[in-house]
């Protein structure tokens, strides 16, 4: 479950809004890429995945549409096959090409709590729950960013090394562009993100990720 989860559902899971960070101009820099990411009810586009493995010395590849929402998260993954992957506060649904579909129900896991919290929390702005997972360090030009999250929990820690976010923040609209997750183990997923589109609620064919068949 833990293996799962963490190849799966980490999408932005602390992805903003957490932590320590060590000058006043840069805090006031982080808080305006929260507020820019957050500033829309749903984000959608395009992804690639890349999962690396020492252990197989191999990279396997993936893509197709992602949704970010207040609802959860959905990848829609076309390539090299398809299958749709949503995964909520309390749990995680899966529907395969013939529509069928499997929930995994993750509310008595502690690590799924923190980590779909962490979720909830960075679509609502909610920077204090995300602050009780993860520290952050913030690094920032004139129009990128770079977030390195590292988990104050010690069993999320005992997986999961790091989520190194970037991004770029122009004329108050911010942008998340690739995120590289980093485990223990020396396994690594990187997400690359475009043609992201904003919008203020879910279609009705989005919604419909969300509910078990």
């Amino acid at each position: 479950m833990k293996h799962f989860l963490f190849h799966t559902s980490f999408f932005a899971v602390a992805i903003f809004c957490s932590a320590s960070l060590y000058a006043q101009n840069r805090n006031v820099q982080f808080d305006s890429v929260c507020q820019g990411l957050t500033a829309h009810a749903v984000t959608s586009g395009n992804f690639t995945q890349v999962k690396t493995s020492p252990s197989i010395n191999r990279e396997l590849k993936s893509s197709g549409d992602y949704i970010f929402s207040n609802e959860g998260i959905v990848w829609n993954t076309q390539r090299p096959f398809s299958s749709v992957l949503a995964i909520t506060n309390s749990s995680i649904i899966q529907t395969l090409p013939d529509g069928s579909s499997s929930v995994i129900d993750g509310s008595n896991n502690q690590i799924f709590v923190n980590i779909a919290g962490s979720l909830s929390s960075l679509f609502s702005g909610n920077r204090t729950l995300l602050e009780s997972n993860f520290y952050v360090k913030f690094l920032s030009t004139s129009s990128s960013w770079k977030m390195i999250l590292t988990p104050k929990d010690s069993t999320i820690a005992s997986a999961l090394q790091s989520i190194v976010l970037t991004g770029k923040s122009v004329s108050e609209q911010s942008s998340l562009d690739s995120m590289l997750i980093e485990e223990v183990s020396g396994n690594s997923v990187y997400y690359a993100f475009k043609n992201q589109v904003y919008k203020e609620e879910l279609s009705d064919a989005e919604k419909a990720f969300f509910i078990a068949k």
